[in-house]
């Protein structure tokens, strides 16, 4: 397959692909404080809680990894069509296979220690913090990088099928892209992917995605995220439409924020499983059709802060997880609303974080493993 010449950068998908990433820190910030139980997810919980981190977090967990996996598959996409099949694998070992095997082994042993350790000062010893630990993560397997792990068998699979599916007829492939132009432009195209989405949901143990970090991914789970990986792949062939899609921006929003209130309320009240299910399916879709939407539309072109925190994104995400924790573990004795104690969990870890990629990582072999070449320390010129 001919490789074809490097297109400009996306800034605006670079920049919604990062924060995706970066809202994992809220995200596992906040779930130290919630009032309901998370159980083998994240087994600590702080004497201190607050609905507000209830909210906020399953929030967050309905769209942050459907819309990254949306627009993994677009740069897979694109990659794959840049590089040929055998660049694309060698990319993916490369930047996602090698920093998951070396960054797993450091990590784990942190992330764990650092459960026990925020378990004992919650109110236990520090050995019922571990044994409580044992129980509760005897399948912590790949802990917060369970999404390289997916993407690796995403690009795998899409590399394997891609040639595959030449060989179909080409109605195959005009419909499939004709329904994604559907959900892009008509407005009530965004309920053929909710759809899809809502039949992946059955199999799941509540209305959303099971949270599974094991070595060996369920496969409701592994189809789940293939359908958003999938999605975003074909986006790419149908690449022209991506401008259009800032048309909707603020009536996908308020769709979104009006199907996740019904979400939440549902859950609240403990109604119906399948109505939950479907109001999750459809807030999952306008919410990751209204992000694309804003970043198209507000974030479009080269912004320094923008351009620095999407370089930095992947460091910053990968190291996170122990900083949360035992920040969290810390703060544990402490008889401080929970709001207090989250600002100061995120803004440690975000200090933390973001200096070692500064100091450590920006300008030096490890950014250049990360990100594919070394970058000056600083914002980037324009």
């Amino acid at each position: 397959m001919a490789m074809e010449p490097r297109s400009p950068r996306l800034h605006a998908l670079d920049g919604l692909r990062a924060a995706m990433m970066l809202l994992g820190l809220v995200l596992h910030a906040g779930a130290s404080y919630v009032t309901l139980p998370l159980g083998a997810a994240w087994p600590y919980q702080d004497r201190h809680t607050s609905l507000v981190f209830d909210v906020l977090v399953f929030t967050v967990h309905l769209f942050r990894m459907p819309a990254f996996f949306v627009m993994a598959g677009f740069f897979a996409a694109l990659l794959h069509q840049r590089e040929g099949a055998r660049g694309f694998l060698v990319h993916r070992a490369r930047r996602v296979l090698l920093p998951l095997a070396v960054a797993w082994p450091i990590l784990s042993p942190l992330v764990l220690v650092g459960f026990a350790f925020a378990m004992g000062r919650a109110g236990g010893s520090a050995g019922s913090g571990v044994a409580a630990l044992g129980r509760a993560m005897i399948d912590a397997g790949l802990i917060h990088l369970w999404f390289l792990y997916d993407l690796l068998i995403f690009s795998v699979v899409a590399a394997l099928l891609v040639p595959l599916l030449r060989r179909l007829p080409p109605l195959f492939e005009r419909c499939a892209l004709a329904l994604v132009g559907a959900a892009v432009e008509r407005g009530w195209g965004v309920l053929v992917p909710a759809a899809v989405t809502a039949l992946t949901l059955l199999p799941m143990e509540g209305a959303v995605i099971d949270t599974d970090t094991a070595f060996l991914p369920s496969l409701r789970m592994l189809v789940a995220y293939g359908v958003f990986f999938a999605f975003g792949w074909l986006l790419h062939r149908r690449r022209e439409l991506v401008p259009a899609l800032a048309r909707r921006a603020w009536p996908w929003l308020a769709g979104a924020v009006v199907s996740t209130g019904s979400y939440l309320a549902c859950q609240a009240i403990d109604g119906d499983r399948l109505v939950a299910l479907a109001f999750a399916a459809l807030a999952t879709w306008l919410w990751i059709f209204a992000l694309v939407s804003l970043f198209v539309r507000y974030l479009d072109g080269h912004r320094p802060l923008q351009r620095y925190l999407a370089d930095g994104a992947y460091w910053i995400y990968l190291v996170h997880l122990p900083c949360v924790i035992w920040l969290a573990g810390g703060l544990a004795p402490l008889a401080w609303p929970a709001v207090v104690k989250f600002a100061l969990v995120l803004g440690g870890t975000v200090l933390v974080t973001v200096s070692s990629y500064e100091l450590c990582v920006r300008a030096t072999w490890i950014g250049a493993a990360l990100n594919g070449r070394r970058f000056a320390r600083g914002l980037p010129r324009p």
